[in-house]
């Protein structure tokens, strides 16, 4: 069975974004929520006919196929929708449009799907880019087809095609700027697809050059982005297919501010766009929170009339059902045949469609009531683990006892004491003394018997298992075609912070933001211990980040600016300002590896929010404080350099020593050692120079010049000598030395 241990099944419980965009490894049962799915279906045919944009929430409880049902959706669909995911929205309100944006450009930069289900050479994103230059086309071409003809055409003729179709998009949409049009268009231009996809997203990390490629003056304006998002779902109409856009793991959206946004975000796309199918996943609970918080206004636009209902309308809802028996065995059965499992049982010779189960372990997990997929699975796993474990822990199989022979005059029979788990026995009696006579066989008897305890089956350290999906985490972060923004940056920061740190953790905004509406990042202040730390994020270029640094140039020694590598720093001017903030505070420009252990942390604390980890069957159970334990104390976390900085801003800064109080005799004695001891005065000796003073600690004396003039001599001061004793009267005066004439006074 160790050729088995390896390949379980059932150890994937939960749709990760990864699996979402990888069809590949998708396992689905279409009969498992397919009412939930129908509904889905429905919401995105309406648009497409009338295209007008609804939108659904999608309840169910952690573990009940939210986002199987949201994959399902995508590889059932993908060749007729625009498919957009995005989960895990950041806290600040005022960021929602960008962070909307940026994962509504990157995931129209997966592939598309065509109509065989398989994945076709070009985006989601280029797909659209065919559709809206389909009007230039001479010829009556099917999007696949013109893709196959666009690389034969000539350069010239592909510029000058992509210069007539963004002309008749400005005629179609005059208010949007024509750098949004072209570099909706660029996408189509090999040299160009990745910076034109780049800028579409709210990058603000494009270079001068980039952005002159481009033939853009600078990177979208954050008052732009809600105006590009409302383009895209008209785009999408003109192209006939619909946008849908998944809002996932919302747990964090609790506060009236941030409901607000929302609310703002499902008007503009309602009355100001079209053609959008917006799907909200809630738990049961945080559904009962966004029930309360909806204003009437977007109930109405929204919602169905009920006069049972808040405020006369209710939401349109589509609950996740737990499946019953039939859907069981059928989940159980799909997850059985996996290819590698399948190819095992045919090199060992193996016919049994369940190995390495048994049909009794699929009688046992598809018993009792109704219940969530991700719990059925993970029962799975156990029995799948216990059934591939060595055969020393394997269970003793169930006793029959063989055929009883009774001798004649045979010994009185004394049952054996078997030191094992109780179980049902047929009781002997002793033998009674009996005539010799010919033994008599005895048929087999069968006896019933207890279900044999399972074997104890050593549980997978949680330790070990967090390790191990913290690096996938880390694969699919790497994987990203897109890098994450600096609002993603600051949300992941929050993260390891509120992770790292024993609460309470006091977070507050900073002012950057509500000076400068233009910026790109986020700006908080975290406080705990008695001291606090800011925390800066900005990819901005150019004078945007002039404009951040300008505002931090005055931050005492607790702030810390963080940067994608991504983005560089550049200009004279812009470096002179970092120099001037390095001087007091920490810059630190985050290499991508470090950028993808941040991001691996927000999807595992997303899922772990979710519900997504409390089936694990692992030592200790994986509980939340459990799985937080395990995070907090993994190497990859712990040694990040972005904690160690933030540790160090976060220390308490060291005052300086203040001299130690003095004695007043102390004083006296050492103003007495300090004070010059000045001979008596000479008459008729020079004065002495004045002290020369020190320079000041930190500058040089430097002597000043002087232009040179002619020597002047001037006459000494004499100190003042002893007052002369008056002669007495009658004594005569010795005659006074004459003055010289005035015109010699100089020369004496």
């Amino acid at each position: 069975m160790s050729s088995y241990a390896g390949l379980n099944p059932f150890m994937s419980t939960s749709v990760g974004e990864n699996d979402l965009w990888n069809s590949a490894s998708f396992l689905d049962v279409p009969y498992i929520h397919s009412v939930p799915f129908g509904a889905l279906r429905i919401a995105v045919d309406q648009v497409r006919a009338q295209h007008r944009s609804q939108v659904r929430f999608v309840r169910g409880a952690g573990g009940s196929g939210k986002s199987h049902l949201f994959a399902r959706l995508r590889r059932e669909c993908a060749d007729r929708i625009f498919y957009a995911y995005a989960p895990n929205p950041p806290l600040q309100p005022e960021a929602l449009e960008n962070f909307i944006l940026s994962r509504f450009v990157s995931s129209l930069r997966h592939p598309a799907r065509n109509a065989e289900g398989k994945e076709a050479p070009y985006s989601q994103l280029r797909l659209l880019a065919y559709a809206l230059l389909k009007p230039v086309v001479e010829q009556d071409l099917t999007l696949p087809e013109l893709h196959e003809a666009w690389a034969d055409i000539e350069l010239e003729t592909r510029k000058e095609m992509i210069h007539q179709a963004v002309q008749l998009l400005e005629a179609d949409h005059p208010m949007v700027p024509r750098s949004v049009l072209r570099c909706l268009l660029n996408v189509l231009r090999e040299d160009k697809e990745h910076l034109a996809a780049q800028w579409l997203s709210g990058a603000a990390y494009l270079t001068e050059n980039e952005l002159k490629y481009l033939n853009v003056p600078e990177p979208l304006a954050r008052s732009e982005m809600g105006l590009v998002i409302q383009l895209f779902g008209k785009l999408a109409s003109q192209a006939g297919s619909p946008a849908v856009l998944v809002l996932d793991q919302l747990d964090l959206v609790a506060t009236q501010p941030q409901f607000d946004e929302m609310q703002r975000l499902l008007f503009s796309l309602i009355d100001q766009s079209e053609n959008w199918v917006v799907l909200i996943g809630l738990v049961a609970e945080r559904f009962a929170a966004w029930d309360a918080a909806l204003t009437q206004a977007l109930r109405g636009r929204i919602g169905v009339p009920d006069s049972n209902a808040p405020l006369g309308f209710r939401l349109p809802v589509i609950d996740m059902l737990p499946v019953a028996n039939e859907q069981k065995r059928l989940l159980l059965n799909c997850r059985l045949e996996t290819p590698e499992l399948v190819e095992q049982r045919k090199k060992d010779g193996i016919t049994s469609a369940i190995h390495p189960l048994l049909e009794e372990d699929v009688a046992r997990l598809t018993a009792g009531g109704a219940i969530f997929p991700r719990h059925l699975l993970a029962a799975a796993a156990e029995v799948y683990a216990m059934r591939t474990t060595p055969a020393e822990q394997a269970p003793q199989p169930q006793v029959v006892l063989p055929a009883v022979v009774v001798l004649a005059a045979a010994a009185p029979v004394v049952p054996a004491v078997v030191e094992a788990a109780p179980v049902p026995v047929r009781v002997v009696e002793e033998a009674k003394a009996v005539e010799p006579s010919a033994a008599v066989a005895v048929a087999p008897v069968a006896v019933p018997q207890a279900a044999p305890p399972p074997p104890v089956v050593t549980k997978t350290p949680l330790a070990e298992k967090i390790d191990a999906l913290l690096q996938q985490a880390i694969d699919a972060a790497k994987a990203e075609i897109a890098p994450a923004s600096a609002i993603d940056l600051g949300e992941r920061v929050r993260d390891l912070i509120e992770l790292m740190v024993a609460p309470p953790v006091t977070i507050s905004e900073g002012d950057i933001r509500k000076s400068y509406d233009n910026f790109d990042g986020a700006d908080r202040w975290f406080e705990w211990g008695g001291s606090k730390v800011r925390i800066s994020t900005s990819d901005a270029m150019r004078g945007s980040f002039i404009a951040v640094l300008e505002r931090l140039k005055e931050a005492g020694g607790d702030t810390l600016l963080l940067r994608h590598d991504a983005a560089p720093v550049s200009g004279q001017l812009t470096l002179e300002l970092l120099n001037v903030f390095k001087a007091k505070n920490t810059f630190h420009h985050m290499p991508a590896a470090e950028s993808a252990i941040l991001a691996a942390l927000g999807r595992m604390l997303a899922a772990q929010r979710e519900g997504s980890y409390d089936q694990l069957a692992t030592e200790p159970p994986a509980i939340k404080d459990n799985v937080l334990a395990a995070l907090r104390n993994h190497p990859l976390l712990r040694g990040l350099r972005l904690w160690e900085m933030i540790q160090k801003a976060h220390a308490p800064k060291q005052a300086q020593a203040a001299p130690p109080p003095q004695s007043v005799l102390s004083t006296i004695a050492r103003a007495q050692e300090a004070a010059p001891v000045k001979p008596p005065p000479v008459p008729g000796a020079k004065p002495p120079p004045p002290p020369s003073q020190p320079p000041a600690s930190g500058t040089v004396a430097k002597p000043v010049g002087r232009p040179p003039s002619a020597p002047v001599s001037k006459p000494l001061a004499r100190p003042p000598g002893a007052p002369l004793a008056k002669p007495p009267q009658g004594v005569l005066r010795p005659p006074m030395a004459k003055l010289p004439p005035p015109s010699q006074g100089n020369a004496a």
